[in-house]
């Protein structure tokens, strides 16, 4: 469920996660910290998933607001859209 609020950043209920749902945000999590762009594959691989369920995965967190979908170095990657759930919501991953 996604709830707006007096922010520009939507209130994300994490409740409604599936358990896909979850080892996919995860995965970004924790990739994003190394400070490079996370491809699709790499999730894929973190999440031990395959390449089809994770993109839908991806789609479904990216439509929700929970993922953001971004372009570096001509490939397609993704970050959490919302910091303050990091390890270092202070600092942006790129």
């Amino acid at each position: 469920m996604i709830m707006g609020s007096d922010s520009d950043r939507p209130f994300v209920d994490a409740q409604y996660f599936t358990d896909l749902d979850t080892y996919v945000y995860e995965a970004v999590a924790t990739l994003e910290y190394s400070h490079s762009p996370v491809t699709g594959t790499e999730i894929a691989a973190a999440a031990d998933l395959d390449d089809r369920t994770a993109g839908e995965v991806l789609d479904a967190l990216t439509e929700h607001g929970v993922l953001r979908r971004t372009r570096t170095g001509g490939k397609e990657a993704f970050e959490l859209a919302r910091r303050d759930w990091s390890a270092t919501p202070d600092r942006p991953s790129r």
